[in-house]
């Protein structure tokens, strides 16, 4: 519980969603005409954006009938993008208050709330039934989570028999010292990165088989070398983007983690799994 705290904390901003509408503004674009991929630069909080949600959705089989879940939805980005392309119903959870409200205000605004519903939850108690979804997803959050034991029984609970349940995270490659701040921990308080062996022996204890894993190290490197670029701009940061998430660290956050990956201490990784 003290890790939520912590996690719950690192992640509180609470004028999210007016500083999203005024960088919107700043941008010429009327909140009351917003569109989901208007919002596409500030709501895909994990390495690649909106291609590295696609990247993961490729290997999930959802079609626009598919119940799928969020395990810690952040503003909903990922949930909005993958409805608005595929047509599909999204829950979402998170355990950070103002990214849920803020998310779902966003929601709204875009025309998707018949859609994509998130709610103020843990990922350790899923407010859903057993069995409730076809496929299940998280990314970019296990490193928030230190239980993994429970987060992924959890997570097979939910799931529907011979649904699949994808991960998308950053996990521990070499045993180092990290260089804090990172975009998930300021300090080592609130990290709980672990292995890719790790989470495979949570995973199989759960209950789920391993229907496939790849190592996304090259789209990374690929993704921060961009990122550099913008953020080293003379301009300084555009009106919207992970900085209204981050804060005042967010080139930090970013280059320590760029540099983390380029090392071959982390790596972000994609399991697919099946119930």
């Amino acid at each position: 519980m003290l890790l939520e705290q912590t996690v719950s904390k690192h992640y509180a901003n609470k004028d999210l969603l007016k500083k999203i509408y005024i960088g919107l503004g700043q941008l010429g674009i009327d909140k009351d005409q917003l569109t989901q991929s208007d919002l596409s630069s500030v709501d895909e909080f994990h390495i690649g954006g909106s291609e590295g949600t696609l990247m993961l959705a490729e290997k999930l089989s959802i079609n626009a009938s598919s119940s799928v879940l969020d395990i810690g939805c952040g503003i909903g980005g990922p949930a909005r993008l993958l409805s608005s392309k595929i047509g599909c119903d999204v829950s979402g959870i998170d355990l950070t208050a103002d990214f849920v409200s803020t998310g779902n205000s966003l929601t709204d605004q875009v025309g998707l709330s018949d859609k994509v519903k998130l709610v103020e939850a843990s990922a350790l108690n899923i407010p859903f039934a057993d069995n409730s979804f076809d496929v299940s997803y998280m990314m970019h959050v296990g490193m928030n989570i230190a239980d993994k034991d429970v987060l992924f029984s959890e997570a097979f609970r939910v799931t529907k028999p011979g649904g699949v349940f994808g991960i998308y995270d950053v996990m521990l490659v070499r045993n180092c010292e990290l260089q804090y701040p990172l975009p998930w921990a300021v300090k080592e308080d609130g990290n709980a990165i672990a292995s890719a062996t790790d989470y495979k022996s949570a995973l199989i204890k759960a209950g789920f088989s391993l229907k496939y894993e790849d190592d996304k190290t090259d789209f990374a490197n690929g993704f921060f070398e961009k990122t550099s670029v913008s953020m080293g701009s003379s301009k300084g940061p555009p009106p919207v983007g992970l900085h209204l998430l981050m804060g005042d660290l967010t080139q930090q956050k970013i280059k320590n983690m760029a540099q983390l990956v380029k090392s071959g201490i982390i790596a972000p990784k994609i399991l697919i799994m099946e119930k």
